[in-house]
């Protein structure tokens, strides 16, 4: 049996399914399993047992001209038709998604009902994004092929290239093997989901005094700027800083924290796919979907209110330093 997968969402969204790819598996042992992930984010599961092999769906194809984008978009299902899935499981609505599976010729194709489109489906889930958390939204999609619940944890799978690769990092920049790591991700999608960068500094200033951790800062494309002003701060506190190109580096650094600190996003749920400590500054509007961990996947939450100035660049607000330190000394006793 061939099966496709569709998830064309980001970083967290791709983790988050991870669950419902090792039931698919399972429940198929022997099937294909080929996953449709967003260009430049086919990385994030390349090395996870449960996929067979990853095709990238490439959005820029909305930039091109209307005749360039229609070939384009033809070429591509030619290729998913020549493919002759048996099975269609999108994880999320979509336009061209259900264009794509009624043209693949798939005899089964499953997707969540609300959408536009969903008659060119034949098995319809009764989810809804931003309804329920997301790991129940993708397992109950899962679940409608294989009928069975889905009761796994989030994981990533690290090469044991790239764990050599974080090792000679850390030696380089002179961390020992008795180091206690902390690795902070100041960034995050949207400002509002952001606590400032003084905070940030003034944590780094108080852990690295009082709790004598070694601190690595994580950025992704176009968070340099935080980052400048983290540094920029605490000028006298030996910080490295990591500018994330690949997410497999990025998470055999990770794999070496003692304790991860991040806003809300895709990074909190790598480390807690890869069982590293996390503590999540997320706002208090943005639980029912997104905090679906708890203290037995070692995620323990902080939440603030998003702040929007009159005058200056919308934050997350609300939560102090003594706070965050106080949850990372709680953490550590744990």
């Amino acid at each position: 049996m061939k099966i496709l997968v569709i998830n064309t969402k980001f970083l967290g969204d791709l983790i988050v399914s991870t669950p419902g790819l090792k039931a698919l598996r399972e429940k198929n042992p022997s099937s294909e399993i080929v996953l449709i992930a967003r260009k430049g984010y086919e990385d994030t599961l390349r090395n996870n047992p449960n996929i067979s092999r990853i095709i990238s769906f490439d959005f820029g194809v909305k930039k091109k001209n209307i005749f360039s984008r229609i070939s384009a978009e033809i070429k591509f299902i030619r290729q998913i038709r020549k493919e002759k899935f048996d099975v269609i499981i999108s994880l999320h609505p979509g336009d061209r998604i259900a264009f794509l599976a009624w043209f693949s010729g798939s005899k089964i194709r499953i997707a969540p009902r609300k959408q536009p489109f969903n008659f060119l489906f034949n098995v319809l889930v009764d989810v809804e994004e931003d309804s329920i958390s997301y790991l129940d939204y993708y397992n109950k999609l899962i679940s409608a092929f294989t009928n069975e619940c889905v009761d796994y944890k989030t994981e990533f799978f690290v090469p044991n290239e790239n764990e050599q690769w974080a090792e000679e990092f850390l030696r380089t920049n002179k961390l020992k093997e008795d180091d206690m790591l902390l690795v902070i991700h100041p960034g995050a999608s949207e400002p509002t989901k952001i606590w400032q960068s003084k905070n940030y500094a003034e944590l780094i200033g108080k852990i690295s005094n009082e709790i004598f951790f070694k601190v690595l800062i994580i950025t992704g494309p176009k968070e340099e700027k935080i980052a400048e002003e983290i540094l920029e701060k605490v000028k006298n506190i030996n910080v490295l800083l990591y500018n994330s190109k690949d997410i497999n580096l990025t998470a055999a650094l990770i794999k070496k924290a003692k304790l991860f600190i991040s806003n809300d996003t895709g990074t909190r749920h790598l480390a807690v796919a890869l069982k590293i400590p996390v503590i999540a500054l997320m706002p208090n509007d943005n639980m029912k979907c997104w905090n679906f961990y708890d203290d037995a996947d070692n995620h323990f939450v902080l939440t603030g209110k998003r702040s929007f100035p009159e005058n200056g660049i919308p934050f997350l607000g609300s939560i102090t330093v003594d706070e965050v330190f106080n949850k990372v000394n709680e953490v550590l006793k744990k």
